[in-house]
C-alpha cells in the first residue's frame, strides 16, 4: 500500500443504522469530503437498517448522499460451542456474509471504511473477497464486543485497528493480544461547520429567557449519558444570576431513550427546576449550540466525543467527564471532572459567576479545535494506511 492516495478511489462507507449519531455524522461528512476533494465514488451501506430518521436523511442529502444500501440485518455471532442453536446461527452468518460479499463486490471497492464494531467485523471478513485494497477495524466510542469465533477471526485478519481514543484499544491489547504496530489512535474530525444564527430568535423558539446564562448538554438520552447527574447539580446551584439548562437528544430513537427522557422531565419537577429547563428532541444541533454559554458532557464512557468537539468549535467553555478522549481534546483543563455531583456543581458555579473565565476557556477551546479538521484527519489516515 506504499504510495496510497484516496484520489479517484471507490469507497464503501459502512455504518450500522441510518440515524444521526456521531459515527454517522463522521461517515456522511467523509462521503462529502472524499467525493468533492478526491473525486471518490462513494457507496453508503447500513448494516442494520435502511429506514433513515428525518435528521439523518436531511444531513445525508446536504452531504450529497441520496441512497443508503442495505442487505438485511446480519446474524454474526458464532460461539465456540456445539449446539443446534449455535449451528443455526453459524448457517445464518455464513449466508449473510456470502450475500453481502456478493453485493458489495458489485461496487468494485478500493477501500472499505467501517464505523463501529459490527460494520468493522463485516468489513474485515469480506474485504479480500471483494478485492478491496484495504479496510481496518474502526472502534468509536461506546461499542459492544461479542468475543465470538467470527469476531476473533475478523480481528485476526484485519490489517490494522484504529480507535478514536486510547481506551478504545484496551480490548485489542489485553484480550486479543494484537501487536502494538497494528494499533493506532486517530481522533475523528469535527464534522460540522460553525453557523451563526440569531440567538435571540432561537431562545424564543426554545423558550429560554433572554438574559439567562445557558448551560447545555447535547447527548443521546441513553443510560450511559448522565443527564440526571447534571440536572441534580443544576438544581443545587446557588447564584444571583439567571440560569437555564438545555438538554438535546432524540427521545424517539428507542424505548430506552424515551424512558430516560421522561425520567429527567419527571426528576426536574421533583427538584423544583422544571421551569428552568428545556427538554429538546430532534432539533438541529447547530441551533442549540448557538444558544449555549456553557457546554457539558457527563457520561459513563466515551471515545473521543463529537459533541465536545462541537462545543469547542462554537467557543464554549466545557465541563466534561475525565475520559481519555475528553482529556485528549481538552488537555490540562481544570474542568475535566469525575462523575460526582458536588464537583460538577462547583465547576458550573465557577463558570456562571466569572465572565472572564468563560471567555478564557472559550478562547482556549477555539484554538485547540483547529487541529481536528477533516484535512488533518485524512492526512493522518492516509499515513496510517501507507504504514
Amino acid at each position: 500500500m506504499e504510495g496510497f492516495s484516496f484520489e479517484n478511489k471507490t469507497v464503501v462507507l459502512m455504518i450500522k443504522v441510518a440515524m444521526l449519531g456521531g459515527a454517522e455524522r463522521q461517515a456522511l461528512g467523509l462521503a462529502d469530503y472524499l467525493s468533492r476533494k478526491f473525486n471518490c465514488n462513494i457507496y453508503l451501506v447500513a448494516t442494520h437498517s435502511n429506514k433513515p430518521t428525518k435528521e439523518f436523511k436531511d444531513f445525508a442529502e446536504s452531504c450529497g448522499v441520496d441512497k443508503v444500501y442495505y442487505f438485511g440485518e446480519p446474524s454474526l455471532t458464532i460461539r465456540n460451542e456445539f449446539s443446534i442453536f449455535n449451528l443455526k446461527k453459524a448457517i445464518r452468518a455464513i449466508k449473510y456474509i456470502y450475500k453481502i460479499k456478493n453485493e458489495v463486490k458489485i461496487f468494485k471497492p478500493d477501500v472499505i471504511i467501517p464505523f463501529l464494531n459490527t460494520p468493522s467485523k463485516i468489513a474485515a471478513l469480506i474485504y479480500k473477497s471483494v478485492n478491496a485494497k484495504v479496510t481496518f477495524w474502526h472502534q468509536l466510542g461506546l461499542d459492544n464486543y461479542t468475543y465470538d469465533w467470527l469476531e476473533k477471526k475478523a480481528i485476526k485478519n484485519v490489517p490494522f485497528i484504529i480507535a478514536n481514543a486510547e481506551n478504545g484499544l484496551k480490548v485489542f491489547k489485553e484480550y486479543y493480544n494484537i501487536p502494538k504496530e497494528k494499533l493506532f489512535v486517530l481522533p475523528q474530525y469535527v464534522s460540522i461547520s460553525k453557523i451563526s444564527i440569531d440567538t435571540e430568535k432561537l431562545r424564543i423558539k426554545f423558550k429560554i429567557p433572554k438574559e439567562s446564562i445557558v448551560i447545555g448538554m447535547i447527548a443521546h438520552y441513553r443510560n450511559e449519558k448522565l443527564q440526571k447527574l447534571l440536572l441534580q447539580s443544576f438544581s443545587e446551584i446557588n447564584t444571583n444570576k439567571n440560569i437555564h439548562l438545555v438538554f438535546l437528544g432524540n427521545k424517539d430513537n428507542s424505548t430506552e431513550t424515551s424512558d430516560n427522557y421522561n425520567l429527567i422531565v419527571s426528576l426536574s419537577k421533583s427538584l423544583n427546576c422544571f421551569e428552568k429547563v428545556s427538554f429538546l428532541s430532534g432539533e438541529l444541533v447547530e441551533e442549540v449550540l448557538n444558544c449555549l454559554d456553557i457546554g457539558v458532557l457527563v457520561s459513563e464512557i466515551e471515545g473521543t466525543p463529537n459533541v465536545v468537539m462541537e462545543y469547542m468549535l462554537y467557543g464554549l467553555p466545557i465541563i466534561a467527564s475525565n475520559h481519555d478522549g475528553c482529556i485528549g481534546l481538552l488537555e490540562e483543563s481544570e474542568f475535566l471532572i469525575p462523575n460526582e455531583k458536588v464537583t460538577l456543581t462547583n465547576k458550573l458555579t465557577l463558570l456562571i459567576e466569572d465572565d472572564e473565565l468563560r471567555k478564557k476557556e472559550s478562547d482556549k477551546n477555539i484554538s485547540k479545535i483547529k487541529k481536528y479538521s477533516i484535512d488533518n484527519y485524512i492526512s493522518q489516515l492516509t499515513s496510517i494506511i501507507n504504514k
